[in-house]
């Protein structure tokens, strides 16, 4: 079942136009990736979708219901949770606190308690820390709770804004496979990752975005092994050893379809 589902989506800040007309759908229980360099357009492809800024043209409709141009507390309450880049958890607040802020939009006292028990499940490092701010929590941390936090709104779809930036390691691989797991229950995924071989190798479906465009779409399979995704993202060279390949675009990022 399709979830979520973008057409001729454009976003301007001013003067400026970040995403040009694009087309993207996310299905209940699909882990889509968005990829894309710098200023390729990820996060004002998210904010335009939560309606943190606003639909220049085009039509954001999720679960069949068209949401351009609602206020994002709307959109939340809806069951479109968005997770920006930086975390943003409210430093003062103890863990538990944000967990229950999170949880503000369901009003079943039992439903509160099964997402809490699936948070603890998902995370359990957080449950020694329940009564310490969330500003005194490693970046790791503070990535499970921004996570949690979400999940406790009960979401039909999720959108993660590089959730395993500055992380170690080990933390991401924790961070993914939360993301996976949270699939496998139904979830929606929308992604946006610049860990690129990490994201394709949890993604079920990818998209590339260059200068606001969506030039490359398909399996996650297929794009990871579309030979110009190996060279820009992925720090490969899938030429190496081939004297008659062609040499190298300028430059490789430049994705068609």
């Amino acid at each position: 079942m399709t979830l979520l589902e973008l057409r001729g989506l454009v976003v301007r800040h001013g003067r400026l136009t970040a995403v040009h007309g694009i087309d993207l759908d996310v299905a209940a229980g699909e882990v889509a990736v968005l990829l894309g360099s710098n200023g390729a357009g990820k996060s004002s492809t998210l904010d335009a979708v939560s309606g943190v800024v606003p639909v220049a043209e085009g039509e954001v409709r999720f679960r069949d219901r068209r949401i351009s141009g609602l206020p994002p507390h709307r959109i939340a309450r809806g069951g479109l949770v968005h997770v920006p880049e930086g975390r943003r958890i409210i430093a003062p607040l103890t863990v538990a606190e944000n967990l229950d802020l999170g949880a503000y939009p369901v009003k079943s006292a039992r439903r509160r308690t099964e997402l809490a028990e699936q948070v603890r499940d998902l995370f359990p490092e957080l449950t020694p820390l329940a009564d310490r701010p969330g500003g005194l929590l490693s970046g790791g941390e503070q990535q499970m709770l921004a996570f949690g936090r979400a999940l406790m709104a009960d979401p039909a779809l999720m959108m993660l804004d590089e959730p395993t930036m500055g992380l170690a390691p080990v933390v991401v691989d924790r961070v993914l496979d939360a993301v996976r797991a949270v699939a496998s229950q139904g979830i929606g995924i929308l992604l946006v990752e610049q860990n690129a071989t990490a994201a394709l190798a949890i993604a079920d479906h990818a998209h590339v975005l260059e200068q606001g465009e969506i030039t490359l779409s398909g399996t996650a399979a297929e794009v990871r092994d579309h030979p110009l995704v190996v060279r820009a993202f992925l720090g490969l060279d899938d030429t190496a050893g081939d004297p008659t390949a062609p040499a190298e675009p300028a430059a490789p990022n430049h994705l068609r379809r």
